[in-house]
């Protein structure tokens, strides 16, 4: 059984858009249901989502984490 998950951000758990699809929301709750320790992981740093990303990353993270704390 798995103890940790480590899941990448953009492109894994968020889509294009920068949203969660359903599929994986589900997963994650499954995962935490079973008392794995679920990880966001992006290699994304501050200076990226303010000077260079085309999505607002900070927006997209925080609505990820309320989703997440959530569950």
């Amino acid at each position: 059984m798995y103890k940790l998950i480590a899941i990448d951000l953009d492109g894994t758990l968020l889509n294009s858009s920068g949203e969660v699809s359903q599929k994986n929301k589900q997963a994650v709750k499954e995962a935490v249901k079973k008392g794995i320790i679920v990880v966001l992981a992006s290699r994304k740093n501050d200076y990226f989502s303010k000077n260079i990303g085309k999505r607002n990353w900070s927006k997209s993270i925080y609505n990820l984490w309320k989703w997440y704390t959530n569950i």
